[in-house]
């Protein structure tokens, strides 16, 4: 089966640009969310004394806190995995080109050596 293969490198690498765009914002999403977290802690009362409610929900708001970090850091894990492959990808896709070319300026070499 005969055909042509073609790629846009410089679009798969402008692809990539974004989706490390997209984990820089994972990465501020974390400290905005510890910041703003910091701002309301303890807004339910004060644990270990009489409050129930404190009592009853401290424990429930921490493991919250803790969910939403480890979750905001597995998906800013998965962006920075995405944009490794992405540029393997045009790496993979770039080497034959570039091994072709090669090749090419290394017979040149050669025939004109023998000349």
């Amino acid at each position: 089966m005969a055909g042509n293969y073609s790629a846009d490198i410089q679009a798969i690498l402008a692809g990539s640009k974004h989706l490390a765009d997209a984990v820089r914002y994972g990465d501020e999403m974390l400290p905005r969310f510890e910041t703003g977290y910091a701002v309301y802690s303890g807004w339910w009362g004060e644990e270990g004394g009489d409050d129930e409610f404190a009592n009853a929900v401290g424990e429930q708001v921490r493991k919250e806190q803790e969910q939403v970090s480890a979750t905001v850091t597995a998906i800013t894990g998965g962006f920075l995995a995405l944009v490794d492959a992405v540029a393997a990808e045009a790496e993979h896709v770039q080497r034959p080109q570039t091994q072709a070319l090669d090749d090419i300026e290394a017979h040149g070499s050669e025939s004109e050596t023998r000349r």
